[in-house]
């Protein structure tokens, strides 16, 4: 008697991977964020290849050839190159797929400190240029600075383009992940700590403003961003608020808390860039002062997004 064989199923070709089913439900990352988040990364080389040279022992930029030697300095290059290297990361993050499902002590902190600190450049840095451009010219003392004047150049055009970069990448990521989602309603707990940290914000600019030994255009300047981020703090007090506003307050209390920061620390380190023989009490204060009610108003803010 014959008997028929059938074969047994076998699975097909196209079937899509493992990788390829975990992705298929992620939006696509798209032209713009794509190229933004590229630029970002590209725009992180100069400075970090600057960086490496110093901590080295290269002298590339340097003229004064006692500047740099200390452990102080040593300390901060290594750590402005970390925070160089964290937007390198960051912007690896926004270039790819998988990025929208980064953890969030990846993304949210990091991009707090760079968004305060990368923003208030793009806002300072055009600034600047157009006083520096009307102002009448310093005579020359005949002393050799001891960086070069190129290295400014190349440091801040870098720090504009990171900024224009990681900031535009950063704005598309978080609408992909975060934008549909309706802003929770504030509850007693959350409008306290937003009208405490705004009335720290504005404490903080103002003593700034007094007690800081730094220049009054950098001064003034930094009043106007804690009134900026004790605005958006009160703001998101009220039912209406929207996403423009937790944007600011995301922003503004970052640059308190950066700024302020790296202020207080560039005054504790002894280093080559400050080069005092004492401590300038009065302006560590002010700056930390600052940075307080940074970390102040985002906690404010993380409790709002909480909800009740």
């Amino acid at each position: 008697m014959n008997t028929r064989q059938t074969s047994s199923p076998t699975h097909p070709t196209t079937m899509p991977s493992a990788r390829n089913a975990s992705t298929a439900d992620l939006p696509p990352v798209g032209p713009a964020r794509r190229s933004l988040a590229a630029f970002a990364a590209v725009m992180t080389l100069p400075y970090l290849v600057l960086k490496i040279a110093w901590l080295s022992g290269s002298r590339v930029g340097l003229q004064d050839p006692e500047f740099g030697h200390g452990a102080g300095l040593t300390l901060l290059n290594s750590l402005t190159m970390g925070l160089d290297v964290v937007a390198l990361v960051l912007a690896g993050v926004f270039f790819f797929r998988r990025g929208i499902r980064a953890p969030l002590w990846l993304v949210l902190p990091p991009m707090w400190i760079g968004a305060g600190l990368l923003g208030q450049i793009l806002v300072t840095l055009p600034i600047n240029l157009v006083w520096q451009a009307v102002s009448p010219a310093q005579p020359t003392t005949g002393e050799v600075p001891p960086i070069d004047g190129w290295v400014y150049g190349m440091v801040y055009a870098g720090f504009a383009g990171l900024g224009i970069g990681l900031l535009g990448a950063f704005a598309i990521y978080g609408w992909q992940r975060w934008g549909g989602r309706p802003l929770p309603v504030a509850g007693p707990r959350s409008r306290a700590a937003l009208r405490a940290a705004a009335a720290l914000a504005v404490l903080a600019g103002a003593a700034h403003l007094v007690l800081s030994d730094v220049p009054l255009s950098n001064r003034l300047v930094d009043l106007v961003i804690s009134g900026v981020a004790a605005l958006a703090l009160m703001g998101l007090t009220r039912p209406g608020a929207g996403r423009v506003t937790v944007v600011a307050a995301f922003v503004g209390t970052g640059a308190l808390a950066a700024w302020g920061t790296f202020l207080a620390v560039t005054l504790l380190v002894p280093n080559d860039l400050v080069g005092q023989a004492s401590v300038d009490w009065a302006t560590v204060g002010a700056s930390l002062l600052r940075a307080v009610a940074g970390f102040a108003g985002v906690g404010a803010l993380a409790l709002r997004l909480r909800g009740r």
